[in-house]
């Protein structure tokens, strides 16, 4: 069985992936903690991807690494960072070794708007906004270290993440503003579409990264290859609930209208295939919220 290495194990990926590879009984395996802890009974240790010589010690035994650090959390400076200078760290350390494979997690926001249908690996990313064009500056980073250095890389282009542990996001907002009855503003009037996918389906489409046998440089959407807008997701919630939200919807543009990505190319190389329709996705959401008493 390889050694597999998670760097950033301790985010909303991160933990999920942990859980289930603890569960697939995967034994070789490496946590990167920052500051975080988390209960697993798999190896742990302390590092940051900026640091190379802490990754240089740890890496040395691995032959997969899935680099799951870079999520965006409000501080543009601190992205940018984790994703450009982090990804040249970890590629400088694994260019001199023989057959690793390297799974970075991306965005399908790097398609930006979606005008002719989901988009595919082939066509050409123009994102709008700094998240998906700092994602897409590091996908180019490695894909040339890939074809200079023969290393193994698979890109995945994760949908837009919800789930049970999500610390933000439209779904989330939503489902906090009901105990107060908080008002919550909705862009675009509620036009704005996504392509939602389940925390554990996505975890699914790492695991079958993990198993590929890919070589060289791969891009891959992991996604649901269907997309929903706010006001679909609202009456969803409101029909789970059987409550009405208080909204106020708005003109304002945020960002790109429409995001959704196709996933043939998951279903034939990793045979990829969602399980978790966003309406049972949403209710397992609500039911674990509501086990808390946080509804």
């Amino acid at each position: 069985m390889p050694n597999i290495i998670v760097l950033g194990g301790t985010g909303f990926i991160g933990k999920s992936l942990v859980e289930k590879l603890e569960k697939e009984n995967f034994r070789n395996v490496k946590i990167m903690l920052n500051s975080t802890k988390i209960k697993s009974k798999l190896k742990k240790f302390q590092g940051n991807i900026l640091d190379r010589t802490v990754l240089k010690k740890q890496i040395k035994d691995g032959d997969i690494i899935v680099n799951l650090v870079g999520q965006y959390n409000g501080d543009i400076s601190n992205f940018i960072d984790l994703n450009i200078n982090g990804g040249l760290n970890l590629l400088e350390t694994c260019k001199s070794k023989k057959n690793i494979k390297i799974i970075l997690i991306s965005s399908i926001d790097v398609y930006g708007e979606c005008k002719g249908g989901p988009a595919k690996e082939i066509d050409k990313p123009f994102p709008q906004y700094n998240y998906g064009l700092v994602k897409l500056f590091t996908e180019k980073i490695y894909e040339d270290y890939a074809k200079n250095y023969d290393l193994n890389v698979i890109v995945l282009r994760l949908g837009n993440l919800y789930g049970l542990n999500k610390k933000n996001g439209l779904i989330l907002n939503l489902l906090n503003s009901i105990p107060t009855n908080n008002l919550v503003t909705i862009n675009q009037n509620g036009k704005q579409k996504r392509d939602y996918l389940f925390i554990d389906d996505a975890v699914d489409g790492i695991i079958q990264s993990i198993h590929s046998r890919l070589r060289k440089y791969n891009i891959i959407n992991i996604s649901s290859g269907k997309c929903f807008s706010s006001e679909e997701i609202i009456k969803l919630i409101q029909q789970i609930l059987h409550k009405k939200l208080n909204l106020k919807l708005k003109k304002t543009i945020q960002d790109e209208k429409c995001i959704c990505a196709n996933i043939s190319k998951a279903r034939k190389l990793l045979k990829f295939s969602p399980k978790i329709s966003i309406k049972h996705g949403l209710m397992l959401v609500i039911n674990d919220l509501e086990k808390y008493s946080k509804l």
